[in-house]
């Protein structure tokens, strides 16, 4: 009985010292989903076809982070203003973050946890061989730290490298994927699916895709003491591009001296670090 207690007492303090994970989600890079009139948002046709894929897929990340030992699995709920996933649907082990007006440090703090995944992940805008990719909005053209070409799958790293948080994992479309190592060369990544034609896609079945991605996962995990945070020295420049016709740049938040409308289309935001540049973009 003693060593049993002994037994039970060492597993839960390994378990307690585990890695703690956040879960980014999105919906345009989950397996099966192609179609912006019919998948996307609450009311579409095949919208609850879509919920219960990117659940699967969510699931089947945190099943291979628990098998790898980690004590915490925090999922962000990332698409459509967090309305996609259900805390009843979830894995039992994971918790769950929901609501509007996502903040500048995209709910991280310094060494919050210990690696970021993504699940369900899209290209960045105008990305070759990009499913659905688009750049927070399909009126966005292009958005760009201290000159360098990113997507949303960029815009977290780099908050999270501000935290010391290092991306280890992505599973999404073959675009995606290609963005994330060019991220983090060591990533684990899982490309459900990839652009066949001009706009069809073909996808792994999902009981595929949530294997391979439960693989990902467990390996990510074991691995995370690998990973580096990918960090952006200060100062910072954002600078966002609407497509030509198509407003899509706020200028509400354009307050400060450091901050500039260039055109109807380009807005530039600054600051020390890329924390205070969100904090500016998002009027914080």
């Amino acid at each position: 009985m003693k060593r049993l207690f002994l037994f039970c007492f060492a597993a839960a303090l390994c378990s307690a010292q585990g890695p703690k994970i956040f879960i980014v989600t999105d919906m345009e890079g989950v397996g099966g989903v192609n179609n912006a009139d019919e998948q996307l948002l609450p009311g579409q046709r095949r919208y609850e076809e879509s919920r219960r894929l990117l659940t699967g897929e969510v699931n089947a990340a945190v099943v291979g982070a628990l098998e790898a030992g980690a004590s915490q699995v925090v999922i962000w709920d990332g698409h459509d203003a967090s309305r996609s996933l259900s805390i009843d649907e979830i894995h039992p082990r994971a918790q769950l973050i929901q609501g509007r007006d996502t903040p500048a440090d995209y709910y991280l703090a310094e060494r919050l946890y210990d690696g970021i995944m993504f699940v369900g992940q899209h290209a960045m805008a105008q990305a070759k061989g990009g499913v659905l990719a688009h750049s927070q909005s399909f009126s966005v053209q292009n958005i760009f730290l201290n000159g360098r070409l990113v997507g949303e799958t960029g815009q977290v790293a780099a908050i999270a490298g501000y935290f010391d948080i290092p991306v280890i994992m992505l599973s999404g479309d073959q675009a995606a994927c290609e963005e994330m190592l060019g991220l983090q060369p060591k990533a684990e990544i899982v490309a459900v699916k990839r652009l066949v034609g001009t706009s069809s896609t073909l996808s792994l079945s999902h009981a595929e895709a949530k294997a391979q991605i439960q693989t990902a996962a467990r390996r990510a995990v074991t691995r995370v003491k690998e990973f580096a945070p990918w960090k952006i020295s200060g100062p910072v420049e954002m600078k966002i591009e609407s497509f030509p016709g198509k407003p899509g740049v706020s200028t509400t938040a354009l307050s400060r001296a450091e901050e500039k409308q260039f055109s109807p289309r380009t807005v530039v935001y600054r600051g020390r670090n890329v924390l205070e540049v969100y904090q500016r973009w998002l009027g914080e």
